[in-house]
């Protein structure tokens, strides 16, 4: 991209000759030194040199001491070059194409001169380079705590410090090293060519696209004027920017640079460079109302990763290295210093990014128009941030900050916004299965639910996005549907205060910031329950979300998220080496357990995020959906074992997201970006399970052991456990109960209800003492159990209550065994499997997969042990199968796996290959279920088909609930 350059009163310079005034330097350079040994002997007298033993010491830092001529401050030195981890270049930092040098102060308003001498350095044209006394007015004002105004070095010593240290390091020898050059410089150069050449190397900051230095190019941005026709206020204003350009940036903080302003002012008028008519007016002139809009122009290669995450963090690093004293100081270097910059950052990975987010195809309509102050109208972009981070290293190895950085160029990766449902499981039930609070298996009973408010503060009554109540879940369809009311209950019986805990292991502690220095997570998050379904006060960032959840992906262990790997000097020493944090956050069952629950949420029909799992079938990708209040921001955090890749997607103005095609487009977004990374490195492999995660089949309703009740209003279910966390009680939701039906209403059958009216009947019956959070639940609170609820009260007719609800005893049922001798035969269009009966099996579920290394998906079940798929998908040559037996109470282990060879040649050949392959077999608990149409839904919290056949006493299975074994391998 072409830089535009408003090029206003265009003159041809003069470039100074150095030898012009060698005569002059000449006849100066025999009084150099005394100049130095009285400077030297004052600053022995400020404390600096120390003791006798001062001077010494002082010899010995002058050592290798630069040479200096005129030369010296008209070359600018090399540009910082910002590599990727295969060592190709991103960018550089370059200030070069920025600086229009001027040939002497001639050119430049005298304002301006004054302006700087009096912000800058008040004694310039009288000192010797340096002004001791300031130096120890500096001194002591830093160690009184106090603001320092005017600071401690001169002119000169800031020319000096630009041109001949620009790495500018914080050290003794270097702080000496300045003083003597800018005595000697003193002597080499005249004031006015020292006042000039600070013109042209001072920095002036970013100014729209732009990095600016020298007061020329700055003065042509700001004012579109040559610096030589600035009136007082504007060269007031100008400068006031070298003091700290970010502080007192012109475009960011406009107030902060008036300001300094008027301090500039306040000391010109003192010190008589202006008179008090002039300051008046300056004053009160509006300055603001005259600055020129910044420049569009000038952008970088990859202007969000350069600007916005690789710059801000290269300063940190020099500062925190002890590089720079400060970050104003690494900033202005950048462009100077040749430093060699590698980061951790994949470059064909970073084109993929901002080649799909800058596809304005896939926004098309979705743009939106808000009304501001005073009536007028401004269009709000629908903006996604983005970040990939590699698992094992905690590597970035690409950022999205947005659409379009002359649109919008606000790094949508490093802003705070609220997760909603995707903190689920960092905060709710991650750390809850950590602690053995609850299992993938517990049920949780999402039902109205009421918190009392304390201090004047508000009853608290969450809610789910959907209009029911659902009733009693297991925890894993809790997560995978996002309901709310349940991560709420798990929440207050783990505290805030636990869950929190947790988060600050994952980089996402109380004094959690932004790159700029935002605060996201704060101390005040913990006070709050809605902090479970993502209610925080300021939010996170999707670099912050995504880095916490490579934790799930790494076995529990979380490695601190980082861009930039190393800094070198233009010598090549180094200068920062990153050491990032790691903890072990969770136990690495627990990490296998959450990602085996959050496969779901990709791959079950009732799960939010089905868009992803059809468009990537078969693999092993876990992940997390979330959504704000009426829709105000969408997430979507997915990982396999090598990658973690997060996206967020919203409006700065919070204008709210249309549901359907615009909701839904973050996955395509994802979609889009993943496939060709996935296709590189698919997540074939099934994740590593730990040796303590045992497989147990429970009943969906009570996660307990199954009975043969077990099915009258759920599923036998297999759900991973930590071994010594599986149930050993049966379940005690589902039981027969004895009732009586009076003018449509059900009661307790009793010794007074005549035997004829007695009926019997499964009902559910809620398990009050293992509910979480029961003392909240609303009395009496509609969910869709309801109906299917066993009736407490008795018979009106009077009598003992018959039976109020048993469950049937049921002794150590063994092991279904696995389904023996399994074949397969092709016809040309049909597969027909068929295998040996197994003793109590009242069912039969067969699975497919194109890899004999899954997943597998569920295809259909029979009661007969024969089954003939009928949708032989297309395009494969082999086909992989498995079948389990059930019955009410049990669930076997995997049959071994068969290897079917398709053939569609005109379907001639209907022979084949049968062999059972149990070696290339993943286990029972690798399996999946069927996945859903690509278009379907993708709202977080839809809530799945609770419809079904029932009596007035049963209540059928759910028609999306599938037996999900969940996903390792042995």
């Amino acid at each position: 991209m072409k830089k535009r350059r408003n090029r206003v009163g265009q003159e041809t310079i003069v470039v100074r000759d150095p030898r012009a005034t060698a005569r002059k330097r000449e006849q100066k350079a025999s009084r150099f030194w005394v100049a130095m040994r009285v400077s030297l002997f004052s600053l022995g007298s400020l404390g600096v040199l120390g003791s006798a033993a001062g001077a010494g010491y002082v010899a010995s830092l002058l050592k290798g001491l630069p040479k200096v001529n005129a030369a010296t401050f008209v070359n600018n030195s090399a540009a910082s070059v910002v590599y990727d981890c295969h060592g190709k270049v991103i960018g550089r930092f370059t200030g070069d194409g920025d600086r229009q040098p001027i040939a002497s102060i001639s050119q430049v308003s005298p304002y301006l001169v004054n302006a700087f001498v009096a912000a800058e350095d008040k004694t310039f044209f009288t000192n010797i380079g340096i002004n001791p006394l300031s130096m120890a007015r500096a001194l002591v004002q830093d160690l009184a705590g106090h603001s320092i105004e005017s600071g401690a070095s001169t002119i000169t010593q800031q020319t000096v410090k630009l041109a001949v240290f620009p790495e500018q390091q914080r050290t003794m020898r270097r702080k000496i090293q300045e003083i003597a050059l800018a005595i000697q410089v003193n002597h080499v150069l005249t004031k006015d060519e020292i006042l000039t050449d600070y013109m042209n190397w001072v920095y002036m900051g970013r100014m729209g696209t732009d990095t600016v230095y020298g007061v020329r190019r700055a003065s042509e941005i700001l004012f579109g004027k040559n610096p030589k026709d600035l009136n007082l206020p504007e060269a007031a204003f100008l400068a006031a920017l070298p003091n700290n350009p970010s502080y007192f940036s012109p475009y960011q903080f406009p107030q902060h640079t008036l300001q300094r302003q008027h301090y500039i002012l306040d000391q010109m008028l003192a010190d008589k460079l202006i008179s008090r008519a002039e300051y008046d007016q300056a004053y009160h002139y509006d300055v603001l109302k005259h600055i020129h809009p910044a420049p569009e122009s000038g952008l970088p290669a990859h202007p969000y990763l350069m600007l916005d995450e690789i710059k801000p963090r290269v300063i940190q690093a020099l500062v925190q290295a002890g590089v720079y004293e400060n970050a104003v100081q690494a900033e202005s270097a950048l462009p100077v210093a040749g430093l060699k910059i590698y980061t951790t950052i994949d470059l064909t990975k970073q084109d993929q990014v901002e080649r799909v987010l800058s596809n304005d195809a896939l926004f098309a309509g979705t743009d939106k128009t808000y009304r501001l102050a005073g009536g007028k109208t401004a269009t709000d972009l629908y903006e996604a941030g983005f970040t990939l981070i590699d698992n094992q290293t905690g590597g970035i190895l690409a950022v999205g900050g947005g659409r379009d950085y002359l649109k919008d160029a606000i790094d949508h990766a490093d802003i705070a916004r609220q997760p909603g449902s995707s903190i689920k499981p960092l905060l709710d039930y991650g750390p809850a299965i950590d602690r053995g609070l609850i299992t993938a298996g517990t049920v949780l009973y999402d039902a109205p639910t009421l918190f009392p408010g304390s201090g004047g503060e508000p009853a608290y009554e969450p809610h789910d996005d959907e209009p029911d109540f659902a009733g009693l879940m297991s925890a894993r369809q809790a997560l995978y549907e996002s309901r709310n009311v349940p991560a709420i209950d798990i929440l207050a019986e783990l505290t805030p205060q636990v869950g929190f805990s947790y988060l600050s292991k994952m980089g996402l502690g109380t004094n959690a910031k932004t790159l700029d220095g935002e605060p996201t997570i704060v101390a005040d998050d913990e006070n709050h329950l809605a902090a479970a379904i993502g209610g925080l006060d300021n939010g996170a960032t999707v670099e912050q979300m995504t880095s916490a959840y490579t934790t799930l992906a790494n076995q529990g262990v979380w490695h601190e998220s980082y861009m930039i790997s190393q800094i070198e000097d233009n010598t090549g020493r180094v200068l920062y080496q990153a050491d990032p944090q790691t903890h072990q956050v969770f136990s690495p069952a627990t990490a296998y357990i959450v990602t085996d629950m959050l496969h779901d949420v990709l791959y079950h029909s009732g799960g939010t995020a089905t868009m992803i799992g059809a468009h990537f079938p078969g693999q092993y990708i876990s992940g997390k959906t979330g959504t704000t209040d009426a829709l105000g921001d969408g997430w979507f955090i997915g990982y396999t074992q090598q990658y973690t890749a997060g996206i967020w997607m919203g409006y700065n103005n919070h204008e709210l997201i249309s549901p359907g095609a615009e909701y839904n487009l973050k996955f395509t977004l994802w979609n889009d970006i993943m496939t060709p990374i996935l296709a590189a490195t698919p997540a074939k492999k099934p994740w590593s399970k730990p040796a303590n995660v045992v497989s147990k089949a429970v009943s969906s309703t009570s996660g307990l052991l199954p009975t043969p009740l077990s099915t009258a209003h759920g599923e036998i279910t297999t759900e991973p456990f930590v071994q010594g966390t599986e149930p050993t009680q049966y379940d005690d939701v589902d039981v027969e109960v004895k009732y009586v039906v009076i003018r449509g209403k059900k009661y307790l059958a009793t010794s007074h209800t005549p035997l004829s009216e007695v009926r019997t009947g499964v009902f559910m019956k809620l398990p009050e003492n293992r509910i979480l959070d029961w003392e909240h639940k609303v009395p009496g609170g509609i969910t869709d159990d309801t109906p299917y609820l066993a009736p407490t009260e008795p018979d009106p007719r009077g009598g003992v209550v018959l039976d109020a609800g048993s469950v049937p005893a049921v002794t150590n049922p063994s092991q279904m065994a696995a389904p023996t001798g399994l074949t397969g035969t092709f016809d040309g269009t049909d597969i027909t499997l068929s295998w040996k009966p197994v003793t109590g099996a009242n069912q039969y579920d067969v699975y497919r997969a194109s890899d004999p290394n899954g997943p597998y998906t569920q295809i259909g079940t029979n009661v007969v042990p024969w089954y003939v798929d009928t949708a032989v998908p297309s395009g494969q040559t082999t086909l992989y199968y498995k079948v389990f037996a059930e019955s009410s109470i049990a669930l076997s282990q995997a049959s071994q796996t068969i290897a079917v060879q398709v053939e569609k040649s005109g379907g001639s050949n209907g022979s084949a290959n049968n062999t059972a392959n149990g070696s290339t077999g993943a286990p029972a608990d690798t399996l999946n279920s069927t996945t859903p149409a690509a278009n379907e839904s993708n709202r977080e919290g839809d809530s799945s088909d609770n419809s079904g056949s029932t009596t007035d006493t049963t209540r059928q299975p759910r028609a999306t609930q599938h037996w999900l074994p969940g996903l390792g391998g042995q």
